[in-house]
């Protein structure tokens, strides 16, 4: 992870197998990050389909790299108590310290330029057929994420209200 790679298919299949598979899990649930390959998308839906399930839907929050590259590497986290700034966008009252608890903050390793751009590199060469899948599938549904916080959620609220109906 700290390189921008991604954690290997088998691996986070299983976990997300074995999650599924709690009984808070029942009545629906919400995959935030998974699947990221058409690999781990196709396992899902065998998955799924052998316990007589189905996604409903897909959804892409799309938001340019140049916007992505500026949120990561401006990201900071206390070393202390795990709170998380930016630079531009969340600020610390002052620099370098946590308003919570006044610890240090830090860049972490896989927010770092470089291991950014490889992370969008990866996900260009590997999520981006994943993409395809779903929109194959007729369930791909897409958000402008480069807008206000308030009017992506309430964009994905109503998406995810209209699939529940």
């Amino acid at each position: 992870m700290d390189r921008g790679q991604l954690v290997p298919d088998e691996l986070t299949i299983n976990l997300v197998k074995d999650r599924l598979q709690n009984e808070d899990c029942e009545d629906g649930f919400l995959l935030d990050g998974f699947p990221r390959t058409v690999k781990q998308a196709e396992a899902l839906d065998s998955f799924l389909n052998e316990n007589g399930n189905s996604i409903d839907v897909a959804l892409l929050i799309d938001v340019p790299f140049s916007f992505i590259l500026e949120r990561m590497t401006g990201r900071r986290v206390c070393t202390d108590c795990g709170a998380s700034f930016h630079i531009k966008f969340n600020p610390p009252k002052i620099g370098g310290k946590c308003d919570l608890c006044g610890g240090n903050l830090m860049q972490r390793k896989d927010d770092c330029e470089d291991t950014v751009n490889e992370r969008l590199d990866v996900y260009e060469k590997q999520t981006q057929p994943l993409i395809e899948y779903y929109k194959n599938g007729n369930i791909l549904k897409t958000v402008d994420g480069a807008r206000t916080i308030e009017l992506v959620f309430d964009d994905i609220r109503s998406l995810l209200g209209a699939v529940s109906k």
